[in-house]
């Protein structure tokens, strides 16, 4: 069934823009630690590490506020969903770093924000109209600059990225849809919880144990960066439109090339540099529609 389109009186869009910005920071930092452990030990093992340590984060800064309510949730089945989402989401992109630059990735990732566009009609009941449609295909017109599929430098792990893409698309809708019905701690305590469960199978086959003291203080902080950015992404779009925070991912693209270079002396391509502008200009517009649809609706009020 979908949903009136007004702005609900509890969404605050500022506190939901600025809560996404600090995610997206925490996601870069995450991003570049993870292509930095991958290099020497499995990634099934730095995936286990994201959730195992974001769990620890949640329970230290989280239990003592919340107590049990940080176990109780309205809707359990779609908390199961949409950690299993982020989990994949995880899987694929950390499988992905492996053999591309953070910019690359981060460029393809981009497409993100389209995709919850484009599907928040028809999971959200937020209306898309044509030049919105107009900007997500040029949004993804860009995706292909970026991938080249058929082109002799196509590398096939950027796949691996898209897929990651459209399961983080479809994690991104679930919080919204049931974020306003449920307590944002809650809600990335059992992302956390749902991931290390899953990852915890397939530990004993890829363990290696870390052979220095600074591996280890990666590996936590991997943790850290996940439970900290998953809160606030939570926060950002358990509190304003999907189509209004989603753009402001973006971000993440200058932070991936930042690091990308500081980091692994990695500089993107003048391809991948045109058709990550063509995302980025469409997600600017679609925010830029979405705030001026916005200021309409409340004006009705």
């Amino acid at each position: 069934m979908n949903v009136p389109a007004s702005p609900p009186a509890r969404d605050h869009i500022l506190r939901s823009i600025l809560a996404i910005l600090f995610s997206v920071a925490c996601f870069s930092v995450l991003n570049a630690i993870s292509k930095t452990l991958t290099q020497h030990y499995p990634v099934v093992q730095v995936i286990w590490a994201r959730y195992v340590f974001a769990f620890v984060l949640m329970m230290a800064l989280f239990l003592p506020r919340s107590g049990l309510a940080l176990f109780r949730w309205h809707n359990v089945g779609s908390q199961v969903v949409r950690g299993l989402l982020l989990f994949f989401s995880s899987f694929l992109y950390f499988h992905g770093i492996v053999y591309l630059p953070l910019a690359t990735a981060a460029s393809i990732s981009l497409t993100g924000p389209l995709v919850v566009t484009a599907l928040s009609a028809r999971f959200l009941g937020e209306p898309v109209g044509v030049r919105r449609w107009i900007a997500v295909c040029l949004g993804f017109i860009g995706a292909l600059i970026v991938v080249r599929p058929g082109h002799a430098n196509f590398e096939w792990h950027s796949l691996l990225i898209v897929a990651s893409t459209l399961c983080s698309a479809f994690y991104q809708l679930v919080s919204r849809r049931y974020g306003q019905t449920e307590r944002p701690d809650a809600s990335a305590t059992m992302a956390t919880i749902v991931g290390t469960v899953v990852a915890l199978p397939m530990l004993p086959f890829e363990w290696t144990t870390p052979a220095f003291g600074w591996d280890w203080v990666l590996f936590v902080a991997i943790g850290v960066c996940a439970g900290v950015g998953h809160y606030f992404l939570t926060i950002a779009y358990s509190q304003a439109p999907a189509a209004t925070v989603a753009p402001f991912n973006y971000v993440q693209l200058i932070g991936a090339a930042i690091l990308g270079y500081l980091v692994f002396g990695s500089i993107p391509d003048f391809w991948t540099w045109v058709g990550a502008a063509v995302i980025v200009c469409s997600g600017l517009y679609l925010g830029h529609a979405e705030r001026l649809r916005y200021r309409r609706l409340a004006n009705k009020i």
